[in-house]
Parts: structure tokens; sequence; C-alpha cells
């Protein structure tokens, strides 16, 4: 009898440590979701990098941790305070949208921790400190009247400007760049400058009237010269008949005489061209 309550102790604790064991196991093991890396660690040094796609690991020897690094795209919102070539102060919101590379997982959170929150916080203050040194850079470019009619060159110079840093200092690729509308800290600049886009639009339209102007008195001289010389449009159609019928038989393609031209029968000049055998 005291043998076989040692045996069903035995068993039930047997069977305690396989439950213990297989739930130890299955708390360990991690895998990566989409829109994210696993970076995994062996007493804090960098072991291996997993993707969605390498399916789960295990995280149950001693010494080793796994931590989330998240690639999506991101979108940072910096206002940063510029002025202009001519010293006009002016505010204006930039958005950043970008991601890290998956390529560079490791040196990014050699860099910025392995820590999520802390690794956002250091990124985001190089990034809004970059943002604020190329914005003064692009907006110095240009007079105050000019910065209206100038956002899209200004933003071409920032991206260009920032794409290569943001992938040497913050291994992230740059997917694009949003300027707000710029706030002039003089309202009166502010109103001019938009006057000055109005001039600029109006402009451009009478220039676009011009030129249709010209080219619908050139396209009337042409039809003149040809209404006063009809046997313009017979040489012309003529010349795209022999074109036809060169494409179409075989006989004229391979013909080695001359062509004959009749005139008369009041049907105006007609070109007769010998069928090829």
């Amino acid at each position: 009898m005291t043998s076989s309550r040692y045996l069903i102790a035995g068993i039930v604790l047997l069977i305690i440590v396989v439950l213990v064991g297989t739930a130890t196991a299955y708390a360990n093991i991690d895998y990566a979701q989409e829109g994210t890396v696993k970076v995994v660690t062996y007493f804090g040094r960098i072991e291996r990098v997993y993707a969605p796609s390498d399916g789960w690991f295990t995280t149950l020897a001693p010494g080793r941790e796994s931590h989330e690094v998240n690639i999506r795209s991101f979108t940072e919102s910096a206002p940063v305070r510029v002025t202009s070539k001519d010293n006009a102060a002016l505010n204006v919101n930039i958005d950043v949208t970008a991601f890290t590379d998956a390529t560079k997982v490791e040196e990014y959170v050699r860099k910025y921790s392995f820590d999520e929150a802390e690794r956002h916080k250091r990124r985001n203050e190089i990034l809004k400190g970059l943002l604020q040194t190329e914005a003064r850079n692009a907006f110095s470019e240009f007079n105050a009247y000019e910065i209206y009619a100038n956002q899209e060159g200004i933003q071409k110079r920032i991206v260009d400007a920032l794409k290569p840093q943001l992938a040497s200092q913050l291994q992230l690729v740059m997917e694009s760049v949003q300027l707000g509308n710029p706030d002039f800290a003089d309202d009166r600049i502010e109103a001019a400058a938009s006057e000055v886009v109005a001039n600029e639009k109006q402009k451009q339209a009478e220039e676009a009237k011009l030129e249709a102007a010209k080219i619908s008195a050139q396209t009337k001289q042409i039809e003149a010269q040809t209404y006063a010389n009809p046997a313009l449009l017979d040489i012309k159609r003529l010349e795209l008949q022999l074109e036809i019928e060169r494409a179409r038989s075989e006989g004229i393609k391979n013909h080695q005489g001359a062509l004959t031209i009749l005139y008369g029968g009041g049907q105006g000049v007609q070109l007769q061209v010998p069928a090829g055998r």
C-alpha cells in the first residue's frame, strides 16, 4: 500500500514537472510580427535579428533576451522658427515621415538603446535638431516676398539635405517631408507675400494667353498660304498616297522603273505607278 502511494506521488510529481517545463518553454517562445523585428541578445551582446519570415525562436537559455524594434513608418512633427534672406522671422511646422532601415537594426539599437521609449526619445531629439538646421538653411535662400511662391523649392532643398543625414545618423529611410503654411511674425509681410504669389499667377496666365494667341496666328497663316496655293494640297495628298501604296503593294516595292505623272481630266495632278511583277 505504501509503495503504491509513493508510485502515485511520483507520477503526480512527474506530471507537475512536465507541465511546468512545458509552460516555461512556451512562455519563452517568441516571434516577430509584421512591421517589427526582434533583436535577441546573449548576456547583452546582439546574437541575431529575427524578421517575421524567420518564424519562431526561443529565449529559454540563460542570458538570452528578446527586444522588439518597430520598423513601421512614423511621422514626426517639428515647429521650427526660421528667417528669410532679408531677415523676416516666420514659424512653420514640418512633418517628416520615415521608417527604420531593417538592414541597420543592429547599429540602430546599439546607438540608441534596446529600450523602445528611450530609443525613440533620443532619435526624435536628433531628428528635430536636423529639421531646424535644414529648414533654417532652406528658408534663408529666399526673401520674405518670395517664400510663398517658392515653397516647392524650399521643400526639395530640405529633402535633399535631410535624406542622407537621416540614413547615416539615425538609420532611417525618409519617405516624405511636408511643409505647413509659413506664418510670418509680421502679418503685413504675410499679406504682401500672398499678393506677390497672386501677381505671379496672373502673369503666368497672361503669358499663357499670349503664347496661345501666337500659335493660333501661326496656324491661320499656314492655312491661308495653303488655301492660296491649292497645288500644295494636291502635292501633299499625292505624297501621302504614295507612302500608302508603297507599304501595301509588293509590286511597287520591287518596281525599278520611273513613276508617271498624268495631267488632265479635270481631276488635277495624278500620280501613276506601274505595278511590279
